[in-house]
């Protein structure tokens, strides 16, 4: 390799981690429940990945959906590790991108799929091609996951005592579940007769 086309390959690699980097570190600690060592590896391995793929990968959103696939392919199924890690620190980790302490409750009894599949569909609002990617599954599956996950959180979330008298957010709703909920409602309307 030229010193020329070692100089591009750098560049195109620091380009990509300035355009995918944050959310991607974002998406990988939403999806860890806030395990931020390995939210970091798991968003820096898909990184380089990617570098070195990006020109496949050249399609932002596509781009986006192929690392955020990399992340949750990667994700360990049954982590001692997350266990280890003290709570606090793990919401602590998560408070920093508006998760409150009752969002983070119900984002612990879900797996990392489901994680992912609220994050990057709800959240991020992947269009239903990249969700496929993100999930490697077909689009029904991705449309009946993103169904069911929207209507699991939208249950443990409907606590009495977290509504207003109008049926709205209580005062203690953290940004993320503001911006799931507003997303969900939404859905959920446009289906109804």
């Amino acid at each position: 390799m030229t010193l020329r086309a070692s100089n591009e390959d750098g560049m195109l690699r620091a380009a990509f981690r300035d355009a995918h980097g944050a959310r991607l570190h974002g998406f990988a600690l939403l999806v860890t429940l806030g395990d931020a060592p390995l939210a970091a590896s798991l968003a820096a391995d898909a990184l380089d990945a990617g570098a070195r793929d990006a020109d496949d990968l050249r399609h932002p959103e596509r781009a986006a959906a192929w690392l955020r696939g990399h992340v949750l392919r990667n994700v360990p199924r049954r982590s001692s590790r997350r266990d280890a890690r003290a709570p606090d620190q793990r919401r602590s980790a998560l408070a920093s991108l508006g998760v409150d302490d009752a969002t983070f409750d119900v984002l612990e009894q879900f797996s990392p799929v489901q994680r992912a599949t609220l994050v990057a569909g709800e959240i991020e609002g992947l269009a239903p091609l990249d969700l496929e990617l993100v999930l490697d599954a077909p689009p029904r599956a991705v449309r009946r996951r993103l169904a069911e996950t929207r209507r699991r959180f939208l249950e443990r979330r409907s606590a009495p005592a977290r509504r207003t008298a109008a049926g709205g957010l209580g005062a203690d709703a953290g940004p993320l579940e503001q911006r799931i909920r507003t997303i969900a409602d939404q859905a959920l309307s446009r289906r109804s007769p």
